[in-house]
């Protein structure tokens, strides 16, 4: 945690990757640090009347398509509630 301290100081640009070994270290595994690719049916196979599909958006990031498409596809409308 130090060694990202002064990193993060000099060289901030680097972080990010420190952060991710840092992470990766300290549980011995990836899990957490590599992305996973899923497809919207594994979501909604995963899903069920008491436990909804929430999707929080990043910059640059916006399944809406996907997830209109998917809808059609399965006989199913959507409801979408903004939160922000």
């Amino acid at each position: 945690m130090k060694k990202m301290i002064v990193l993060r100081c000099f060289r901030p640009d680097r972080v990010r990757f420190a952060m991710i070994n840092f992470v990766n270290a300290y549980f011995r595994t990836t899990d957490f640090t590599q992305p996973k690719s899923t497809s919207i049916q594994d979501y909604f196979e995963a899903s069920d009347p008491r436990t909804p599909i929430i999707f929080i958006m990043a910059p640059g990031v916006d399944p809406t398509e996907n997830l209109k498409r998917f809808a059609d596809d399965m006989g199913i409308k959507p409801i979408s509630i903004s939160l922000g």
